[in-house]
């Protein structure tokens, strides 16, 4: 049994509201709608569960994840200053764990999965084109730098050439997932 659009879309709606831009809150709503339906189904944000709160152990894990660095990346695009860019860098919070597993479901976290948000963002960008240029790499660098440190390939870089924006989202995915931290995501 296979997701529908509209509840893909529902799932995140008290997250999509706080993006301003009605372009940047589509775009989002579009790659929402094309991720894998395993996310919205059974997606533990940890597998293993040594790298993120009990919480996010269960099936809805990545999806309580992904609502937790949103409100934390909220408040980190002002602290980085960053918030005449925060629907971006919303938008990409949204986005950067949509293909936690890979293309397709495996039961476990693919260290390649920032690589695989990236293009989730190119693809919709492709068919849509509705962002302008500096919109989409603000969120397509966001999801594929999100991983920090632990980035692989194309999508490693040191830490003090992140933008803030990239900053933001990957501070906020390293805090959200750290069992000593409590982020209350229920607005």
């Amino acid at each position: 049994m296979s997701t529908t659009s509209k509840e893909k879309v529902k799932t995140f709606e008290p997250e999509l509201e706080l993006i301003f831009d009605n372009t940047i809150r589509e775009f989002t709503k579009l790659c929402l709608v094309s991720a894998p339906d395993y996310f919205f189904e059974d997606c533990p944000a940890s597998t293993s569960g040594k790298y993120h709160p009990l919480d996010e152990l269960g099936a809805d894990g990545t999806i309580i994840h992904t609502k937790k660095v949103v409100t934390i990346a909220y408040e980190l695009s002002r602290g980085l200053s960053c918030e005449h860019s925060r629907d971006e860098i919303i938008s990409a919070s949204i986005i950067h764990d949509l293909c936690k597993q890979g293309w397709n479901k495996t039961g476990h976290t693919h260290k390649w999965h920032p690589k695989f948000g990236a293009e989730l963002v190119s693809a919709v960008q492709d068919a849509t084109g509705i962002l302008s240029e500096k919109t989409y790499l603000i969120i397509r660098n966001c999801v594929g730098y999100h991983y920090g440190p632990w980035s692989s390939r194309e999508w490693k870089k040191p830490l003090e050439d992140f933008t803030p924006e990239e900053m933001a989202v990957y501070l906020a995915d390293y805090i959200a997932s750290k069992r000593c931290l409590t982020v209350d995501y229920r607005r």
